[in-house]
């Protein structure tokens, strides 16, 4: 269950996913997603599958934003084709326009999903 400001987050090795889904915009999003970053580099180091990034967020913080980037260029360094599945809400627009800003500062393919 998350918490007011916490997203869900869900790295499943087996599948080759890394879900982060809800809101987030907690005060310390360094602490928070440090973890994250952490088993994702173990995963890329370990695994010899892509991984699948799937972003179904209603909203976030630049704060967050910081560390969507340093998540996402851990890809970047990868022989392996990784891909981001960005996920918004059709009445949302602007939630389409913040992945495109992200997708415009790494070099990991997206693909845009209307929910």
């Amino acid at each position: 269950m998350e918490s007011l400001g916490e997203p869900i987050i869900n790295l499943n090795s087996d599948e080759g996913t890394l879900l982060i889904a809800g809101v987030s915009m907690m005060e310390n999003t360094i602490d928070y997603y440090q973890d994250i970053k952490n088993q994702l580099a173990e995963y890329l180091l370990y695994k010899k599958t892509p991984i699948t990034v799937i972003f179904e967020l209603t909203y976030f913080n630049s704060s967050t934003a910081k560390q969507f980037i340093q998540l996402l260029s851990k890809l970047e360094d990868s022989e392996k084709e990784h891909k981001v599945v960005w996920k918004y809400p059709t009445s949302h627009s602007v939630m389409l326009d913040r992945g495109r800003e992200l997708e415009i500062l790494v070099d990991v393919p997206f693909e845009y999903v209307a929910i």
